[in-house]
């Protein structure tokens, strides 16, 4: 049983989340729930909770003044948030599970399966820190790091270290200096999205390029892209014109 709080400072966000939980995941005990920064620290450091549901506005406080105080604890945490276009992208760049609101179930219920995994592998990481980091990134509204989950944990890459992606089905193939490659259990359409506005350009249906890696463009047999690495990659008319119109502007 994984023994949870909720942080949320609206009453009908708690009793719906709580809701949802009791119905989806039985998997999870609500052993409490706070609705200000204060209440928060206090439970959370009275109760030591697996998991902590934790909503980023919280009255005149966030969640992260929750996280300065409880500092160096292993629980973990699933955002709540209606947070903008970049900080949302800051989360996903640092593997951190997070649902948007209204809170649909299905994502959910996937949040809390892999809360679930964590805790029973119990996987330390510097996931929060990396977000923090990234976060403070959206002020320019360029992120440099992304965590990616290797080997039971979450591995974390400068993103100037990524040469190319490359679909694999419903899998992604990250390529990375010092002839690192890395399978990844996510499309390459979702990365597509992530990194489009990083640096990072798709070039056929099944290769996205880190334009900062692209060493030539040879118009010959249809045209292909020489990267970095010394790896060929074909350049497909579909997305000709983006490309070249990106690489002008570089």
């Amino acid at each position: 049983m994984i023994r949870a709080v909720i942080v949320d400072d609206e009453l009908n966000a708690r009793e719906n989340l709580t809701f949802f939980l009791s119905n989806y995941c039985p998997q999870v005990q609500i052993i409490g729930s706070a609705e200000s920064v204060t209440e928060a620290v206090e439970l959370i450091q009275s109760t030591h909770p697996d998991l902590i549901f934790l909503d980023i506005e919280i009255g005149e406080g966030s969640g992260f003044d929750v996280l300065e105080a409880i500092k160096n604890t292993s629980t973990e945490i699933i955002f709540t948030t209606a947070f903008n276009h970049y900080a949302i992208k800051a989360f996903k760049f640092s593997a951190i599970d997070y649902l948007l609101k209204p809170i649909d179930i299905e994502e959910l219920k996937e949040a809390v399966q892999r809360a679930e995994e964590r805790i029973k592998g119990n996987k330390l990481n510097h996931r929060l820190d990396f977000l923090l980091n990234n976060l403070s990134d959206t002020k320019d509204k360029k992120l440099r790091r992304i965590g990616l989950p290797i080997q039971g944990g979450i591995q974390f890459f400068a993103l100037d270290e990524i040469i190319r992606l490359q679909s694999q089905s419903n899998y992604t193939t990250f390529y990375l200096t010092r002839n690192r490659e890395f399978l990844i259990s996510k499309t390459l359409k979702e990365y597509d999205e992530m990194l489009c506005d990083h640096g990072f350009v798709r070039v056929h249906q099944s290769h996205l390029v880190n334009i900062d890696h692209v060493v030539q463009y040879q118009k010959a047999d249809g045209g292909y892209l020489i990267l970095s690495d010394n790896s060929n990659v074909p350049l497909s008319k579909n997305y000709r014109d983006n490309f070249l119109m990106i690489l002008n502007k570089f």
